[in-house]
């Protein structure tokens, strides 16, 4: 019996001793990793060009669908298509009615998004 207390004791006085010489461990969530270097200009499957009365975008290759959404400087939408660039590889979008100032233009495709800056005079 003697054996048995001391037994438990003993071990009691372990499992205190190891449970005192533990110390947390704070584990905290990795930082995302730096984003992937976004690809040339030149790179792009797509171009744009802008004047006085369109705004034309080109994609070559073709991107499948793709939705063009071109804002202005108060990020209102002026105009929004969504277009088949496997069918239509050019897009054109009247801009004669906007007023002069600061655009840009977003366009999506799959999990790519471009954006790009136009002043109209």
């Amino acid at each position: 019996m003697k054996r048995s207390i001391l037994f438990i004791a003993l071990f009691t006085f372990f499992i205190c001793g190891i449970a005192s010489a533990t110390d947390n461990i704070i584990l905290v969530k990795d930082p995302p990793p730096p984003p992937i270097p976004s690809r040339l200009e030149t790179e792009l499957p797509l171009s744009a060009t802008i004047n006085a009365s369109q705004l034309a975008v080109y994609f070559e290759p073709t991107v499948g669908d793709a939705t063009i959404t071109v804002y202005d400087a108060y990020n209102n939408i002026v105009s929004q298509e969504t277009v088949d660039t496997d069918s239509e590889s050019s897009v054109f979008i009247s801009s004669s009615s906007w007023s002069a100032g600061s655009y840009s233009v977003v366009i999506i495709y799959g999990t790519t998004t471009v954006r790009g800056y136009f002043n109209m005079e």
